[in-house]
This record gives structure tokens, C-alpha cells and sequence, in this order.
């Protein structure tokens, strides 16, 4: 297949081809996502290449060309080229010769047929040389293009088995790729009879691809199906609200929210902190991630749509700007009208711009003030910042160190 070379960006590169110019012509093509996104005429970001070349005659060819390289993936036979900081990865060709549904042992190859059959999709095993041609060794591939639809490669049991992770790549593309885009029924099948096989997947694969999923504009229908073929209740039993995730992703679209992955999860799910806990380890979230989310499920403030905003800033100071923020943008989405939507959004707007004033009183205040050390100065501390928060944070320091004799202190 021969395309104008004005809808292929990367031949424009000046890194990609400063990397053809260098290694032997013929030798490497440009493969995978680059392709298919181009085909698609969709933005391309990433720029992978396949080459015949096993990786140590990659690395001191480019070497001689001056050219930096990065062994980021040489188990598998994986370099990754870096020009004026921006990556390239080149792979030499390979075939797989055993697998075990994480990890593969594979084999050098100058074959692109036995490269293609390895890949998981048709429409990711297409290649283009420098001159634009576009080769296709599946013989499936283009059709695929044509009809934006994901069929794996060769058999789709043999593709799955070979990596469990290809099932959340395969719902990964659907939901980015757009309503329009077709998974075949082999696929869908393969996916089925194998979900459980994504339980002997790294958690930390698991999430990165989680997260990848629900970074897209519009994932429900792809989380849809994954309920429909039971996999969603495999991988996530305490997150399968695809309701929820509808109601928010119709509200970011109302509203210009970003699309934020750990909001959708928190949509999917019911606010219960085991849950919350459960989920934190299960996919191993980081620090950041795990504290929002048990923030969020743990949170006992008592809101309301039509609180005073004196109330809302308590909430706010008590329990935080991101829980409540969470909270309102999820009651929001889930509102039963206009009106009680646009006052959550109203406290979420407020919990995002709102800068919480700090605390006037310190320790040394309190004993300065005779406040002996141990728990009573701790005691004393909320009990001050107790009556601040309900005067609206206006009284002033020295009003509250008076208040400490009616306090008992």
C-alpha cells in the first residue's frame, strides 16, 4: 500500500530519520502505533521501529552515528534510541518460542512475517518502510484499518494465552479508539474463556492499564463490555458500577472536567472503606493514589447539595480539599436534576479554589499561656481550632488564648 507521505509525521521526524539513515537500508521499518494511527489519521506520539538487526549491532551502529541508545527492554530485544531528548524504540525482529501468560522467551528473526505473528493485533502489525509503503504480513491488517476493528493475530486463544495482559490492551484501544471501533467475535470469546488468567498478571501491569482505560474521553462502552463477558467482576469484583461511570463521564463532558481515572474508579465503586482498602492493595495504587481513595471512601462529613457556605468551608477545612471535591463532583454527576447538579458542582468548584486559612494558634502558645505539655495541650489545640472553624475562621489569636479559662485550661 502506497500513502502520501503528508499523512505520515514520523517520515518528517528528523530523529527517525537520522536512525534509518544510520543503520542499513532496508533494515528497519517503522511498526505498530505509529502506523495504525497514522492510517487512522490520528495524532501519532510514540515513534517504534522494527529492525532485522539483533540489538548489539544496533547499538554500535548508531554509536558510530552518534547516536545515544538505552538498553530500556533487551531481554526482549529492545533499544531505545534518545535525539534531542526524545525517545525511539527500536526492537529487533523476534518470534516467540514459549510464554506462560506474563513473560515470553523469544528468538531473533530476519523474518517480518514470523515478527507479525507474535503481535497482538492485525492492525498493530503493520510496517512502513522509509518511503512510506505500508506492509501488511497478516494480510488482515489494512481490512482491519478499514474497518476499525481489533481481531488478534492468528489464533485469538494462542494471542491471550500467550499474555493476559492483551485483554485490557484489546478494551484499552476500544475505549480510545472511538463507538465505532469492532472487536470480532474470536476475540471476545478468547477473552472470555480466559479472564481468569489476568489474575496471574502484576498488579502494577494491571493498573497501569487501568489507568490507560479510563483515561480515554469515553470508556463506558468498553467497560460496558467487559461487564457483559465478565471480566470487569473478575478484575475489579468491588468496582463494577458502569452507571456510575456514565453519570460522570456525561457530567466531565457537560462541564470541561478532565478526564481523571481515579474518579471513574471511585464512580464504579460503592464509598465503603474496606472496599477502598481492598482495592489500594489489590492493585498495589501508590501512596498518593491509595490516600485519595481511602480519603474519599472514609470521609464522614455530613454534606448536602443546599449546605451555607460557611458550612461548605468547614466541610472543606475538616476534611480536606480533594475528598470533598471527589465527593461533590461524584454527587453531581448522580444528581437527579439540574439544579441540585449545579449546586455539587457549585461546593466542588468552591473546594478547588478555596484556600484554607491557617490556624493562628501553635503549641508555644499554649504554653506560654500555662498550658502544661502532655495530652491536655493536645486537648486544648482542638478544642481552640474547634471554635475557630465554627466562628468562620475569624477569630483572632489572642480572642482564643482568652477562651482557653472557659475552656478549663
Amino acid at each position: 500500500m502506497d500513502t502520501p507521505q503528508q499523512t505520515w509525521p514520523f517520515l518528517d521526524d528528523t530523529g527517525a530519520q537520522r536512525i534509518l539513515a544510520a543503520l542499513p537500508g532496508g533494515s528497519t521499518r517503522f511498526v505498530g502505533g505509529c502506523v495504525r494511527n497514522a492510517l487512522w489519521d490520528l495524532p501519532v506520539s510514540d515513534i517504534d521501529m522494527a529492525t532485522q538487526l539483533e540489538p548489539d549491532a544496533v547499538r554500535k551502529t548508531l554509536k558510530t552515528a552518534k547516536i545515544k541508545t538505552v538498553p530500556t527492554g533487551i531481554a526482549h530485544g529492545t533499544l531505545t534510541a534518545v535525539i534531542s531528548g526524545k525517545p525511539y524504540e527500536i526492537t529487533t525482529l523476534r518470534r516467540d518460542i514459549e510464554t506462560d501468560g506474563r513473560r515470553a522467551v523469544i528468538a531473533y528473526t530476519r523474518n517480518w512475517a514470523e515478527d507479525a505473528q507474535r503481535r497482538d493485533f492485525t492492525v498493530n502489525a503493520l510496517y512502513a518502510d522509509a518511503s512510506g509503503q505500508v506492509f501488511d504480513p497478516t494480510g488482515e491488517g489494512l481490512d482491519d484499518i478499514a474497518a476499525k476493528r481489533f481481531r488478534f493475530v492468528g489464533e485469538a486463544e494462542d494471542r491471550v494465552r500467550e499474555d493476559y495482559l492483551r485483554i485490557l490492551r484489546l478494551f484499552r484501544f476500544v475505549a480510545w479508539y472511538g463507538q465505532d471501533a469492532k472487536i470480532t467475535k474470536d476475540a471476545l470469546t478468547a477473552c472470555r474463556n480466559n479472564r481468569a488468567g489476568m489474575k496471574m498478571l502484576s498488579a502494577e501491569r494491571v493498573w497501569s492499564e487501568l489507568k490507560k482505560l479510563l483515561s480515554a474521553r469515553d470508556p463506558v462502552r468498553a467497560v460496558r463490555i467487559m461487564l457483559q463477558q465478565e471480566l470487569l467482576e473478575t478484575l475489579l469484583p468491588e468496582a463494577t458500577n458502569v452507571d456510575g461511570l456514565a453519570k460522570l463521564v456525561t457530567l466531565e463532558a457537560r462541564e470541561g472536567i478532565v478526564p481523571d481515572p481515579m474518579l471513574r474508579l471511585m464512580a464504579m465503586m460503592a464509598r465503603e472503606p474496606l472496599s477502598a482498602a481492598l482495592l489500594s492493595k489489590r492493585l498495589k495504587l501508590s501512596n498518593r493514589e491509595s490516600e485519595r481513595l481511602k480519603a474519599w471512601a472514609s470521609d464522614g462529613e455530613d454534606l448536602s447539595s443546599d449546605m451555607p457556605e460557611r458550612a461548605r468551608l468547614q466541610a472543606i477545612y475538616r476534611s480536606g480539599k480533594q475528598p470533598i471535591l471527589d465527593r461533590a463532583r461524584l454527587r453531581a454527576a448522580g444528581a437527579s436534576d439540574a439544579i441540585e447538579s449545579a449546586r455539587w458542582m457549585g461546593l466542588a468548584d468552591l473546594a478547588m479554589g478555596w484556600t484554607p486559612p491557617v490556624f493562628p494558634v501553635r503549641g508555644a502558645d499554649l504554653l506560654a499561656a500555662g498550658v502544661p505539655k502532655g495530652p491536655g495541650l493536645g486537648k486544648a489545640m482542638k478544642a481552640l481550632e474547634a471554635l475557630w472553624i465554627k466562628s468562620g475562621f475569624s477569630t483572632e489569636k489572642p480572642k482564643l488564648l482568652a477562651a482557653l479559662k472557659l475552656l478549663g485550661y
